[in-house]
C-alpha cells in the first residue's frame, strides 16, 4: 500500500514537470514569435520611410535613376518572415541606405528641406528603434534556446520537435544611421 501510494505520488510528480516543462517551452517559443513581430515592425517601417525619403529626393535628383530602381527593389523584394531572411536583406537595406544618403549628400537644398530633414530624424529613431528591438529578440531566442538544448528540459523538447530560433544578426553598422562624408 505504502509502494502503491509512493509510485503514484512520483508518477504525479513527473506529470506535474513533464507539463510544466512543456508550458514552459511553449512560452518560451512563443515569446521569440511576438519579440520577432515586433523587430518585424520596425523593418517594415525602415523600408516606408526609405521610401518616403525616396520620393522626397526625386524631385531634386531626377537623374539618379539607379539609386532609385535599388530602393523600389529592395522594398519589393524584402520579406522578414524570419531571422534569416532579415539577415540576409540587412547588408542590402544599409548599402541601398548608404547610396540614398550620398545623394542626398549631393543636394544641399534637399538636406535643407523640412519633410527630408523629419524624414531623416525618424530614420535615426527607427534605426534606434531596430538595434532595441533585435536585442530583446535575440535574447528572447537566448532564453528559448537554453530552455530547450538544457537537461532535462531538453528530453521534453527533442519529443515535441521544439526546433531552434535564429538569432538576427544584423551588422554593427545596422545600429547607426549610415554616415557619409566626401572629405
Amino acid at each position: 500500500m505504502v509502494m502503491t501510494i509512493a509510485v503514484l505520488a512520483l508518477g504525479a510528480v513527473a506529470v506535474l514537470w513533464y507539463a510544466s516543462t512543456y508550458n514552459a517551452l511553449v512560452g518560451a517559443r512563443n515569446a521569440t514569435g511576438q519579440s520577432w513581430s515586433d523587430v518585424e515592425v520596425e523593418l517594415k517601417r525602415r523600408l516606408d520611410l526609405i521610401g518616403n525619403l525616396v520620393e522626397t529626393t526625386k524631385g531634386y535628383a531626377q537623374h539618379e535613376r539607379d539609386v532609385f530602381e535599388k530602393v523600389a527593389a529592395l522594398r519589393g523584394n524584402a520579406r522578414f518572415g524570419s531571422a534569416a531572411e532579415a539577415n540576409a536583406a540587412e547588408g542590402a537595406t544599409s548599402q541601398v541606405l548608404g547610396r540614398l544618403m550620398a545623394v542626398a549628400e549631393s543636394y544641399p537644398q534637399l538636406k535643407a528641406d523640412a519633410r527630408f530633414q523629419q524624414l531623416h530624424t525618424d530614420l535615426t529613431d527607427t534605426e534606434n528603434r531596430i538595434a532595441g528591438r533585435r536585442e530583446a529578440y535575440n535574447q528572447t531566442v537566448n532564453q528559448y534556446a537554453n530552455l530547450a538544448q538544457s537537461a532535462p528540459s531538453n528530453v521534453v523538447a527533442n519529443l515535441h520537435r521544439f526546433e531552434p530560433k535564429e538569432f538576427f544578426k544584423a551588422p554593427p553598422e545596422a545600429d547607426a544611421p549610415p554616415r557619409v562624408s566626401f572629405t
